[in-house]
Parts: C-alpha cells; sequence; structure tokens
C-alpha cells in the first residue's frame, strides 16, 4: 500500500511588495512560508490561520481569497521529519493562502522551537532563498499572479 501525503496549509503573507519567508533550523530546503499539519476537522483556511499565528505569533493578517493552489512534495530526505511522519507519509500536500499582513515586525513573535529567523523578500530574492524548484515554482505563479492583478 502507497503512503499517503501529510495534509497541511500555508499562508503566503504580503506587505509592501515583500513576502514574508521562515526558515527552519535545518540545512536543506530551510526557507519556505509559514505552514504546518491540519488537524482532523480543519479546513485547509482554518489550518492555514491556526499555523500562521502558532509559528508567526500574531493574527495581524487577512486572508485574501480562496486557496491559491496545492503543492505536493515526497520528503528530499528524513531531515527535521519525525519516525513517525516517515512511517505514516510519503511527504506532504500544502494547501496555499495569500494574505496581506497588517501588522508590524514588532508584531511578530516566532516560535523558536519550529523556526530561526523570518526575512521579509522580494520576488526576486526568493528566487535565491528557496532551494526547491518546484516549490518556487508553484510560489512564483502564485506571486506572479497576484502582482499582475494588483
Amino acid at each position: 500500500m502507497e503512503l499517503p501525503y501529510r495534509l497541511n496549509a500555508s499562508i503566503i503573507a504580503r506587505k509592501n511588495g515583500k513576502y514574508l519567508l521562515v526558515r527552519k533550523p535545518r540545512k536543506t530546503h530551510a526557507w519556505q512560508f509559514p505552514q504546518g499539519g491540519a488537524e482532523k476537522g480543519e479546513t485547509f483556511r482554518e489550518t492555514a490561520i491556526r499555523e500562521f499565528v502558532e509559528e508567526i505569533g500574531t493574527d495581524k493578517f487577512e486572508i485574501t481569497g480562496d486557496e491559491q493552489a496545492i503543492y505536493r512534495y515526497s520528503w528530499y530526505n528524513s531531515e527535521g521529519v519525525s519516525e513517525e511522519h516517515l512511517k505514516k507519509f510519503k511527504g506532504q500536500e500544502v494547501h496555499i493562502f495569500l494574505a496581506n499582513f497588517t501588522g508590524e515586525d514588532s508584531d511578530i513573535q516566532l516560535d523558536k522551537e519550529e523556526l530561526a529567523e523570518y526575512r521579509w523578500v522580494t520576488p526576486e530574492e526568493l528566487k535565491e532563498l528557496i532551494e526547491s524548484p518546484e516549490y518556487l515554482k508553484v510560489i512564483s505563479k502564485i506571486i506572479q499572479q497576484e502582482e499582475n492583478m494588483g
């Protein structure tokens, strides 16, 4: 039997033409947008909101519209993935939402157990920090569509 993907949700938060990127405390594939696993009974929107608040430490954001994309990936290696998850899942399925960040940097209180740092980055800087070409392609498409509309 093939293992399923772990269901997950993420928020791409933007402010003043930049996007909030976070770094996991690991060597590879460390930079990403805030994300986390769905709990039983949660919608992906609810998961995205809960995880953003848990990881970033503020609720000063507003999701703009519906889910923007789904990004599936297999775990590249086991770094940062629990033994329990490796036995149950082959990777993650991330449901991605866009949001406007309405707070200030002083509102951000990172969960230091999960995240090492954050940066506000331009679309160009994303290309330098995100290691996965597949992830970058999905994210870039969302950001490009958003910038074309704005």
